[in-house]
């Protein structure tokens, strides 16, 4: 894990099913060259929030805590909820280490695994708890998971791998254990903002979409986009810029496209680098986001009007008003809204 000199970041930690959030200080110096490093806690143990509408609540009262004296702790006290919503790479997830580790040896499953246990261990650091430290910093399997050159492909590498596996499977119970007593779950963890079982396209505020225009099917991603914070105001956007919309004819090239490109409108959303960690069967549309345009219909209405909106379409949707709508009038409109929908490589 890197950082910036005196920052502080949100993160989130799930341990027992329970998702809290907190802010964790990274490696710093202070003016006599000392290094240290911390998390928002009260003295005893690590504060964890359900949201951070609760977390500024909490930071808004001026109430001392451990990272009180950090350098950076000025610029947190200015933060609105909406700025300490941790970023896609600093979500860490206990409970996930045993499915991950018996699974593939895929980058994004070692890194996820890597940065979960790097994190317990900063746990231990912080927490001066010496058996959870020499539990993971002792362990060989641990400390050269958390090397940044370490691999695990190959023959060797499937062998490590392995043994990685039964490490895990001996003692990250313990781990859990110890680190859970560091934790003090701060008010009521029924609903959290941070629900480790919404799914990636959830917490992105997106789906996938299948569109039917005569023989064609094309596939692309719907997104709300929030305009103003103040009123919960959003906005419909799509997998696209300028006026035109990215479409696929297979799943796998939009789940690829979701991964790799970067220049369009729903690249900035706050999860959207999640999508990375996805299958390409995760891309595929529900039943109830697929809709066909062949023939009037409500949520194809809705569609045509977020579509033609989002393009900047000079199209007539007065026509759409009445409960009737004529269908040479349909026809055309969603003629004109098809010339917008752009094939992607």
């Amino acid at each position: 894990m890197t950082s910036q000199a005196a920052s502080i970041v949100p993160i989130t930690l799930t341990v027992d099913d329970r998702t809290g959030l907190t802010l964790y200080a990274p490696p710093w110096e202070d003016e006599d060259g000392e290094e240290w490093q911390g998390f928002l806690g009260d003295g005893r143990k690590i504060l964890l929030y359900p949201s951070t509408e609760e977390l500024a609540a909490f930071i808004a009262t001026g109430e001392e805590n451990d990272l009180s004296d950090h350098p950076g702790y000025g610029q947190v006290l200015k933060a609105t909820p909406d700025e300490l919503k941790p970023s896609p790479e600093n979500h860490y997830d206990l409970d996930q280490v045993y499915e991950w580790a018996g699974g593939e040896p895929d980058p994004v499953h070692v890194s996820a695994l890597a940065d979960v246990v790097d994190m317990v261990t900063r746990i231990a650091d912080c927490c001066d708890d010496g058996a959870l430290r020499r539990l993971l910093e002792g362990t060989p399997a641990y400390a050269e998971l958390v090397d940044e050159d370490n691999s695990y492909q190959g023959k060797d590498g499937r062998k490590r791998w392995n043994e990685l596996g039964d490490t895990i499977a001996e003692s990250w119970e313990r781990a859990i254990k110890r680190a859970s007593d560091w934790l003090e779950w701060v008010g009521d963890f029924s609903e959290t903002e941070f629900d480790a079982d919404d799914s990636v396209w959830e917490r992105v505020g997106a789906e996938p979409i299948a569109i039917r225009i005569g023989d064609e099917t094309y596939l692309t991603v719907r997104a709300e986009i929030p305009i103003d914070p103040d009123t919960d105001e959003v906005e419909m956007a799509f997998l696209g810029s300028d006026g035109t919309v990215s479409v696929f004819h297979e799943v796998t090239d939009l789940a690829r496209f979701c991964r790799e490109a970067t220049g369009h409108r729903l690249h900035k959303l706050e999860w959207w680098d999640e999508l990375a960690e996805l299958d390409d069967e995760d891309f595929t549309p529900d039943e109830d986001a697929t809709f066909d345009l062949r023939k009037p219909s409500g949520p194809g209405t809705e569609l045509v009007v977020e579509l033609a909106e989002f393009c900047g379409l000079e199209a007539d949707l007065d026509v759409l008003d009445g409960p009737n709508v004529d269908r040479d009038d349909w026809r055309a409109l969603v003629d004109e809204v098809r010339t917008c929908l752009q094939p992607a490589d």
